[in-house]
């Protein structure tokens, strides 16, 4: 962690080479560190990026953005910015944040294509929606919180679901004005 935040080497390499030092070390061995690996979680990403990548290289997700807007109508831009906050906010809530990415940003470059809008403002909403699961315990940071404390799921989503309208608000605003 110390090299990644006082070096210019990227994250992973960062990570990786602390990784490294601490097997060779002898801080863990190597039956720790494979112990350690979340495999749901690789085996989830080994299967979504292709998923992803089938989505817009089939021409699926130009399809589904054609037809979204076809029954939509006219409406503005930013009802369109807002549908696709909404619908990746609600993938990310039964899939994990990376692969409720994985499977919209290409959906949201196609209707940003579509709708005649900025493709980097369509792919940056979605990408920050997914992050925008403030009411389960798959956010990461809420499973430490809601463990030890015992919150309730009703509890959460009392809780969270101001929040993830509040960071909807948020992420429209600032997106649109940035861009």
């Amino acid at each position: 962690m110390a090299l990644a935040l006082v070096s210019d080497l990227p994250l992973p390499i960062a990570l990786m080479t602390g990784a490294i030092g601490m097997l060779l070390t002898g801080v863990i061995n190597m039956d720790e560190a494979y112990q350690a690996i979340n495999w749901r979680t690789i085996f989830l990403m080994a299967s979504l990026i292709p998923l992803g990548w089938a989505v817009d290289s089939s021409g699926a997700a130009a399809w589904i953005a054609q037809e979204v807007l076809a029954v939509l109508g006219d409406v503005p831009i930013w009802a369109l910015e807002l549908a696709l906050a909404l619908l990746t906010t609600a993938f990310a809530l039964v899939m994990s944040q990376v692969g409720a990415t994985i499977v919209m940003v290409p959906m949201a470059v196609n209707f940003a294509l579509a709708a005649n809008g900025d493709p980097t403002e369509f792919a940056l909403i979605a990408t920050l929606s997914a992050s925008n699961n403030f009411m389960t315990t798959s956010n990461p940071v809420f499973a430490l919180i809601a463990g030890p404390a015992g919150y309730s799921r009703r509890e959460l989503w009392r809780a969270g679901l101001p929040m993830m309208g509040a960071y909807i608000v948020i992420i429209l605003v600032m997106v649109n004005l940035v861009f």
